[in-house]
């Protein structure tokens, strides 16, 4: 079972892998397509911002290539310091509704995913502690995990992908919401008439429909209905 960019993280590894699985479930994604022609402009843009995130990450790097700093520690990467539990949530609400399309996010489910990926920011940081306050907090991902990626699939892979999951025999339940990340008319093209899933359906809700209060009953409805339906 894979989400977003987990669902197509699950789809590649079942095509390559899919003695490894009984089933799919996708939920809001697929694999993300880009046109083989765009190949030099994504590496550029790549590559400039890990340049100027560095800058960020790295302040007192000193240029080398071992990624050592000044002072001879190891260079590690700098989190933003937010002030309390509640500025953080208010960040992620903020991220969303930059989001493509009309996606949303409830407070309870931003809420639980920032509990989940923040720490004290005095804990995780040492050089940060004697300058935060108590109730200050990080995330505790990696800020290098949301650069772009410097490769992207082409067309023509996303299509062999999802064909061989198809020809592996493997069932794919697919749920997508009304109101989340949008999608062209490739890209569910490719989903309906090569990865051909055997349970596709259209719920309400946003990007993070398996999350929000409102709509994660119906979500997971339908994923105990498709494992039924497959005896799993």
């Amino acid at each position: 079972m894979g989400h977003s960019m987990g669902s197509g993280v699950s789809t590649v590894l079942c095509a390559a892998f899919p003695e490894w699985f009984s089933a799919l479930v996708l939920l809001e994604g697929g694999i993300v397509a880009r046109n083989a022609h765009d190949v030099s402009r994504h590496v550029r843009a790549a590559c400039q911002r890990r340049l100027k995130s560095n800058r960020t990450l790295f302040p007192n790097a000193n240029g080398s290539n071992n990624g050592s700093s000044t002072d001879g520690a190891a260079a590690l990467p700098r989190a933003k310091v937010y002030s309390n539990l509640d500025s953080a949530i208010e960040a992620r609400l903020s991220t969303t509704r930059r989001m493509p399309g009309d996606q949303f996010l409830s407070y309870e489910a931003a809420r639980d995913m920032v509990m989940r990926a923040t720490a004290p920011a005095n804990l995780a940081s040492s050089s940060a502690a004697a300058s935060v306050g108590h109730d200050s907090v990080v995330f505790r991902h990696d800020p290098r995990l949301q650069w772009p990626s410097l490769i992207y699939y082409t067309r023509e892979q996303v299509e062999t992908f999802y064909s061989d999951v198809h020809m592996s025999n493997i069932p794919v339940c697919l749920l997508w919401a009304a109101d989340g990340w949008p999608t062209d008319t490739w890209a569910e093209k490719m989903r309906n008439d090569v990865l051909k899933p055997i349970y596709s359906k259209r719920l309400s809700g946003s990007h993070h429909f398996h999350a929000d209060p409102d709509t994660v009953n119906g979500v997971a409805r339908d994923i105990l209905l498709f494992m039924e339906e497959q005896e799993l």
